[in-house]
C-alpha cells in the first residue's frame, strides 16, 4: 500500500541537505537543517484535533520517504490483510503543520498494476518492466532529437554535451535504484539505446554496469 500526499515542490531530505551544504554559511545551514526537522504534526477536524507527532525519520513500523513537504509512507497488505496495523500517519508538512492518523479499515483501497513515483514506476510485481519502458520510451524520443542535431550540423562537442544532459539523463535515470534488480533483458534494451547514441556520436559511451559503477 502506498500513500502520497504531495505539496508544492519536492525537495532533498535533511540529513543530506546538510551535508550538501558545505561553504554556506554555518549559521544558515544549520537554520535550514533544523527547520526541516523535527516536525510538530497533527489535523484538526472541525471541533477536534489529533494528537501532536513529532515526525522527521518514520512513522509507525511504515517505511516512509521523507521530503521537506512531501513525505510517502509505504506499508504491506497481505491477501486483503493490512496486519494489525488500523492508522497511518500521514504527513501533510510545513514544520508545525497538519497531519493525521486515518483509518483504512473498512475502506475500498485501490488496486494498480502500476504506480509512479518521483518520476520512478513500480508495480505490483515488483519488477522493472514498466520502469524500462518509460525509460526506453523517453530515451528513444531523446535520442531522435540528438540525430536530428546531428543532421543540422552541431559539432561532436555539443551533441556530446546534449547526450550527457538531455538523453542520457533520461535512460540512467535511477539508475542507482533498479539496476541491481532489473532483468538482462530490460539492461539490454536500454543499453542498446546507448549503443545508438554512441554510433551518432561517432564514441564509445558508459553501459548501464559502467554508469552504476561510476554514480556508486
Amino acid at each position: 500500500m502506498f500513500f502520497d500526499f504531495s505539496s508544492a515542490f519536492n525537495t532533498i531530505q535533511p540529513s543530506l541537505l546538510r551535508g550538501k551544504m558545505e561553504g554556506v554559511d554555518c549559521h544558515l545551514a544549520t537554520w535550514t537543517t533544523d527547520y526541516l526537522t523535527n516536525r510538530l504534526q497533527y489535523v484538526r477536524l472541525r471541533d477536534c484535533e489529533s494528537d501532536v507527532v513529532v515526525c522527521s525519520t518514520g512513522a509507525d513500523s511504515c517505511h516512509l520517504q521523507k521530503f521537506s513537504d512531501d513525505t510517502a509512507i509505504v506499508g504491506r497488505v497481505s491477501e486483503g490483510n493490512e496486519l494489525d496495523k488500523t492508522e497511518v500517519v500521514i504527513d501533510f508538512s510545513r514544520k508545525a503543520s497538519h497531519t493525521a492518523p486515518i483509518n483504512i479499515q473498512g475502506l475500498d483501497i485501490e488496486i494498480v498494476e502500476e504506480y509512479k513515483y518521483l518520476g520512478v514506476h513500480l508495480n505490483n510485481k515488483l519488477d522493472w518492466t514498466h520502469n524500462t519502458d518509460a525509460l526506453y520510451k523517453k530515451g528513444q524520443s531523446r535520442l531522435h532529437l540528438l540525430r536530428r542535431l546531428r543532421s543540422f550540423g552541431v559539432c561532436r562537442s555539443l551533441l556530446r554535451t546534449f547526450y550527457d544532459s538531455v538523453v542520457a539523463l533520461v535512460i540512467f535515470y535511477a539508475v542507482v535504484c533498479w539496476s541491481c534488480g532489473s532483468s538482462e533483458r530490460d539492461r539490454k534494451r536500454l543499453n542498446k539505446l546507448v549503443r545508438r547514441a554512441g554510433s551518432v556520436l561517432d564514441c564509445s559511451l558508459d553501459s548501464i554496469d559502467g554508469v552504476v559503477r561510476g554514480e556508486c
